[in-house]
Order: structure tokens, then sequence, then C-alpha cells
């Protein structure tokens, strides 16, 4: 389990692994013995370090004043439910919910971690509901840095926790083992997408593409250096925009995103690095993901 702000972002460190007979176990992401985080006190998120070709559901942990990690793991089994209590104010709006994919070709959404709404404001910005459903990245740095390396759902708990802003989130993941799955069907195919609606300046302000300089080249203690780099996709709604969080090491690249906005919704689609690797590469994926998410979710809010 990850603890401390820290553990916001880190928590790319691992997606836990499904065994073959379809039982997992899910674990708030590991990294070296004796190492340590800077404490922090907003929520917690899964990270996309090394994702397994049978990767399954990510987790987090609440934050505490102790900026200890240690590997925390947990069996899901074959029908669990995740029973952790939407934190939201009341019924989320029901547009975003049926705007999410529910699969990408034959590659479908979480059945241990459902698509699911939030309505800010939501009180407890530590509960594992969201960042269970999204996809992270391990750098810790400036907070203006955190919409590209922990995603768009942080920022919004941090900055725009109020009432009129929803939240719609999901996890896609492949969760056969190489004895089950499909022939033809990517390797290792996991991805999550959020949806935010609300007032117009927060859709601006989350939808600007300006890379602040101090985010261009991130470091770590434990995770080496990286860099934010951009990636050229099909233009997308009002305004879309691409990057790629690359890594030092073993792992060249942490995840690949891309956001689109319109007048109505924010769509954000994000892959981690995988293990085998997909056998599409994620740079080409991902405009494929977003065109069929955007597509999705313009039927939904017409």
């Amino acid at each position: 389990m990850t603890t401390g702000r820290g553990a916001t972002r880190y928590a790319a460190a691992l997606m836990a692994v499904v065994t073959a007979s379809g039982a997992g176990t899910s674990g708030c992401g590991t990294r070296p013995p004796g190492t340590t985080t800077r404490p922090s006190a907003s929520a917690s998120a899964p990270t996309s370090a090394s994702v397994s070709a049978s990767a399954s559901t990510p987790t987090s942990a609440s934050p505490s004043a102790s900026a200890s990690r240690y590997l925390d793991l947990r069996i899901v089994r074959p029908g669990q439910k995740d029973d952790t209590p939407n934190p939201g104010s009341g019924p989320g709006d029901p547009r975003p919910a049926a705007a999410l994919l529910t699969g990408f070709r034959d590659v479908r959404e979480s059945s241990y971690v459902p698509a699911a709404v939030v309505a800010l404001p939501v009180a407890d910005r530590g509960s594992a509901f969201i960042p269970w459903r999204q996809i992270s990245g391990p750098f810790t740095g400036p907070e203006e840095c955190d919409k590209w390396t922990t995603g768009m759902w942080f920022t919004v708990l941090r900055e725009h926790n109020t009432p009129g802003v929803h939240l719609a989130v999901t996890m896609i993941s492949d969760l056969s083992g190489p004895e089950t799955r499909p022939q033809g069907r990517p390797e290792g195919a996991v991805f999550s997408e959020g949806i935010i609606t609300g007032p117009a300046a927060t859709l601006n302000r989350l939808g600007d593409p300006s890379l602040p300089a101090r985010c261009r080249h991130l470091t770590d203690p434990d995770f080496g250096s990286g860099e934010i780099q951009p990636l050229p996709v099909p233009p997308l709604g009002e305004r879309s925009w691409a990057y790629r969080v690359t890594g030092s090491g073993k792992t060249p690249v942490w995840h690949w995103a891309e956001v689109i906005q319109t007048s109505r919704y924010l769509l954000e689609i994000r892959i981690p690095n995988q293990e085998p690797r997909p056998r599409t590469d994620p740079a080409a994926l991902l405009p494929q993901i977003a065109q069929a998410a955007y597509a999705k979710a313009e039927a939904a809010f017409s």
C-alpha cells in the first residue's frame, strides 16, 4: 500500500497480476524496499508501471501522515465486486455514465470496478473509489504537472471539487490469461477513460494543452528521469492533444494520454506501459481508442 501525497502519483508502480485461473491479486503498487515518498494530503492513485498481459484491478491507499510505502495485496475472486462507497454528493449526471466506453474491440470493462459517475463535491478525497478506475504516472513534482502525470481526475478533485462538476471514470482491461485469450486479441490491453462535465471555465482550464516549462523534464528518486513529450493525433472535438510520459532504465515510456475537449465535456484516455507490449504500438492505438470514445460520447450527449 502507498501512503502520502506521493502515493497519488506513484501508484503507477504496479497493477496487479491476474492468474490464468481467473483469481487475481490487487495491491497498492510496489517499489524497492525501504524507499519512501513525500507525505501529502489528498487522494491516492493507481499508477501505470509494467502491467502484466493479464493485468487486473489497480488499487490505491487512503492518505496518511506516514510517508512509508509497503506492499498490500488483496485477492480478487471471479465475480467479486468493488464495495467501496461512491464518495460523491448525490446522484451523478447519467449522460457521462452513458458516454463511457464499456469495451474496445473485444476488451471489456472490469467487472470488479465497473464504470461510475461521481458528483462533486466529495468530502473524502482520499477514497479509493476514483483511483481504482484511473491510470496515473509515478513522477512526483510541482502541482501544475499533476494533470499530465497523475491525470485530470486528480486535478479536478484538488481544484474543482465544487457542485455542478461530474466525473465519470472507467477502466478497460483484458483479464484473460494467455491460455484463454481469444486468438488475435492484443496482449496486455489496458486503458482508462475519464469524462468530466462542469462549467466552461473548468473545462477550458483542464483542456488547456500548454505545458509548463518546469513539467517538461521530470525526476524522481525512485523512478529516475522522464519527459512529457507531445504526440501528433488527428483532431477531435473542439480541441484535442496527446502526449507520452517517458522514463529511464527498464521503462522507456510510462504512459500515453489523449485529451478531447468540447463545450459539453472533457474526455481523457490513458494507456499504461504494459508487459508484454500490446501488439499495436500504444502511440498508434491511442488515437483509435480516442476516436471510439469520442463517438460514444457524442452519441450520449446529442
